[in-house]
């Protein structure tokens, strides 16, 4: 299932919230891969999917307690699947089956993170130390970097 998105949600409100975060600094616990995915999802549907997680932590450490406190896991993958579980996204069944909006987990050069894809349907957009980051979602080979992916 999926949830259900603004009318026009593409155009103006998924653009507006990458306009507005494109040179905000990635910060734990406010701005870091995980809560922008999640605050991207909310500015096209209004629902926050990861609530369970906001105001529990400032730092990497907080972080991976709180996703073990939540999910019993300790990665981002385990935080991605307990939002997506909790709000009944469907997985995609082959990573490159996202589309435009959706939650994904990707591996960037060996670490994997949170993001969304963007408007143009072929890279991942998360948050980097200098602000919002693309991220292609195969490599040269067609090989997925994307390694889940749910639909919203």
């Amino acid at each position: 299932m999926s949830l259900a998105k603004h009318p026009h949600w593409r155009e103006k409100h998924f653009h507006a919230f990458l306009l507005e975060r494109s040179d905000i600094p990635f910060a734990w616990g406010t701005n870091d891969c995980a809560l922008f995915a999640a605050d991207a999802i909310q500015a096209c549907t209004g629902i926050d999917i990861a609530a369970d997680f906001r105001g529990k932590y400032t730092t990497q450490l907080g972080a991976l307690r709180t996703i073990s406190k939540l999910t019993g896991g300790s990665s981002i993958v385990d935080a991605a699947t307990y939002c997506a579980e909790k709000h009944n996204l469907t997985e995609h069944t082959h990573p490159l089956m996202a589309k435009r909006g959706d939650l994904v987990v990707i591996d960037n050069a060996g670490t994997l993170i949170a993001g969304v894809v963007h408007l143009n349907g072929r890279e991942v957009i998360s948050v980097s130390e200098n602000g919002l980051v693309r991220l292609p979602i195969a490599d040269l080979n067609g090989q997925p970097n994307v390694v889940r992916a749910w639909s919203i």
